[in-house]
């Protein structure tokens, strides 16, 4: 079989050098190998120590090649290229018949998700490579102290390479945890594995402030209910199916076939698949299609080669259902070239290869593509030259402005401050994509180096961030009493968020109380304009039968009924038809759904959704309120 192996790893090769590219995420990490570097710190703005990156393992793989090539581009291509081919080799090798070894080679190149993200510039390869050498590990015999720090080890470099990652294979890690007598000498070792994760977070806490990277801190702001990120997440899996369905497929035969193969090896490894799967349905899955699930498919691969209790008879239809999958693909792997395009957009879900493949992609490159960036080293100073908004290709632009210019990100991964701020509310919104207000002088704060907020209570909040990501002193007695505030929350009821998640266009229900006249001009003294959506703060009860709004009365509008942030229900209030039109605001009385009025609202957002630039509310009356009950009682007898 080895001359058969050779042949998968040439084909693989030719394969991996025909759909290699860089994606913008990781140009992100490569703006931050440039700054180290060329004396900026281990950063991604000047002089703001804000971790933007969640590999720190693999970010120093590629800062070490580029040190040794010259050139930031070609040190990504040759450590993802060379990681993939190691990681496909040894999936080859492990194969134990030449059934086994057509299922590894056949299902890693007709997978996109382990394709694609075998280059990009990314961590999947080396995520692959922790993964199985550290089951290869916990496979070993003997099984003593040594073993078992190698495997919680492989634990430490699981979550240097990706946090997450540790899902793989902390089942291992725990199984093995049990496997060692006596549990004083264990827990020695476990404790002697986690060295390496200890010493990086111990790092991360003080030369950032903060134990996690920034990213992490985005996500968790973002304020995105539960029920819509599980939803989220059940059609990543579903976008997967549809583009990419062997990747599935084979997760599926190998969680399947582990049960018949009943070793403790393969019974692990099917548990890190499934905490991995449940966690990317949990946080809402990826804008990248199959992005995480490359880790997984690989993982499935490695258990179906390693198990030995299936015999030839039975492997054959196990190669048949993952042939068909195979086959089923809309494009594989195999056939890309270089016409090869974006497939379009799912729910916010996209084809990422295809998005960059005709700008950064080896098989698109000319004799000036991929030339090293004019980055001049750090000469002290501080102040940026120039501040440039952002959200989404924070890595070509950041790349082409230089380390000059702040990237003020408005989706936060690389914002300190924003990444401490919520989401601004969508009713549809995009993994990843969370955008951020940006607050009032907030842009001239990084412009000047300075704290010119007008909102007093974040602009309190912001001294002690500032104190913290822009001290010069890491070891100040002042910082380290910051950082502890900070990351013990005490500090976070200075940011209102009920404001920065509705852009600053938020009211209360008694704003709104005084009826205005149908005709009111919709910019009268005591109309709440704005721009896409307002929200409004209204007790929380139930049984609400129907409201009275008036709005500009040539607009339509949405009103979304939100409990606790998530929502409920929602209603679209209507363009006044022509001849009954008048200019300016217009009332209108109506029903409130069942599901709000069943379990109740505490926001509602009303939303413009066609029409042109004037929107305004004039007024909002709800039933139950002691002050509406009156005109509305009569409005609504009326209407009936």
């Amino acid at each position: 079989m080895t001359r058969v192996r050779w042949v998968w790893l040439v084909l693989f090769a030719v394969v991996l050098f025909r759909t290699a590219w860089l994606g913008d995420d990781a140009l992100i990490s490569l703006r931050t190998v440039l700054n180290l570097t060329h004396g900026y710190g281990l950063t991604y703005n000047l002089h703001e120590r804000v971790q933007t990156f969640t590999h720190p393992l693999w970010l120093g793989l590629i800062t070490s090649a580029y040190w040794v090539v010259g050139n930031i581009f070609h040190a990504a291509f040759a450590v993802s290229i060379v990681t993939s081919l190691v990681v496909f080799g040894l999936v080859l090798r492990a194969a134990r018949s030449a059934t086994q070894l057509w299922i590894a080679g056949g299902v890693l190149l007709a997978s996109h998700a382990f394709v694609d993200y075998s280059t990009s510039g990314l961590e999947n390869p080396l995520t692959a490579l922790v993964a199985i050498a550290t089951l290869g590990w916990a496979a070993r015999e003997p099984r003593g102290e040594r073993w078992l720090a190698g495997t919680w080890a492989g634990v430490s470099a699981a979550y240097l390479t990706r946090p997450d990652a540790v899902l793989l294979v902390l089942p291992v890690a725990l199984w093995a945890s049990w496997q060692v007598r006596p549990r004083r000498k264990a827990a020695l070792a476990v404790v002697a594995g986690l060295v390496p994760a200890a010493l990086w977070t111990l790092f991360s806490l003080v030369y950032y402030g903060f134990a996690f990277p920034n990213t992490a801190y985005a996500k968790l702001a973002a304020d995105i209910h539960v029920n819509e990120r599980l939803w989220q997440g059940l059609i990543y899996l579903l976008d997967s199916i549809n583009r990419d369905p062997v990747t599935l497929t084979a997760i599926g035969v190998a969680l399947i076939v582990a049960t018949i193969e009943r070793s403790k090896e393969a019974w692990f490894s099917a548990a890190g698949i499934v905490l991995t799967l449940v966690y990317v349905v949990w946080i809402g899955g990826d804008f990248m299609s199959g992005r995480f699930l490359a880790a997984p498919v690989l993982m499935a691969v490695w258990m179906l080669v390693r198990m030995q209790r299936l015999t030839q008879a039975e492997w054959w239809p196990v190669l048949a259902v993952l042939a068909v999958a195979a086959i089923a693909s809309p494009q594989l792997p195999v056939r890309s070239d270089r016409t090869f395009d974006s497939s379009g957009t799912h729910s916010g879900i996209v084809d990422e290869r295809g998005v960059y493949f005709q700008t950064w992609s080896l098989l698109k490159a000319d004799r000036l593509a991929f030339a090293e960036p004019e980055w001049p080293r750090w000469d002290g100073q501080m102040t940026p030259e120039h501040v440039l908004d952002t959200c989404g290709l924070m890595g070509a632009d950041g790349l082409s402005w230089g380390p000059r210019t702040y990237m003020l990100d408005e989706c936060a991964l690389a914002d300190p401050l924003m990444a401490r701020l919520p989401s601004i509310w969508k009713e549809e919104w995009r993994p990843g994509h969370y955008r951020r207000m940006v607050p009032d002088g907030y842009r001239e704060s990084v412009q000047q180096d300075g704290n010119l907020l007008r909102d007093p209570k974040l602009a309190e909040y912001y001294t002690a961030l500032r104190t913290v990501v822009r001290g010069p002193s890491l070891w100040s007695a002042d910082r380290l009493r910051t950082i502890w505030r900070m990351n013990r929350g005490q500090l976070d009821s200075r940011i209102n968020r009920q404001f920065y998640k509705f852009d600053g266009a938020d009211t209360t229900l008694e704003s709104l109380s005084r009826v205005q006249p149908d005709g009111t001009p919709w910019d009268a003294p005591g109309s709440r304009t704005f721009q896409t959506v307002l929200a409004v703060t209204v007790p929380d009860q139930l049984k609400r039968r129907v409201l009275d709004i008036s709005l500009d009365s040539d607009d339509r509008y949405r009103l979304t009924f939100l409990k606790k942030n998530r929502i409920v229900s929602a209603v679209v209030v209507d363009v006044v038809p022509r001849d009954r039109r008048v200019p300016g605001l217009a009332s209108h009385l109506v029903t409130i759904p069942e599901r709000a009025r069943k379990h109740g609202f505490d926001t509602i957002a009303i939303v413009s959704i066609a029409g042109d630039a004037r929107k305004a509310v004039g007024h909002l009356l709800l039933d139950g309120e002691p002050a509406t009950a009156i005109e509305l009682g009569r409005r609504f007898g009326a209407d009936r």
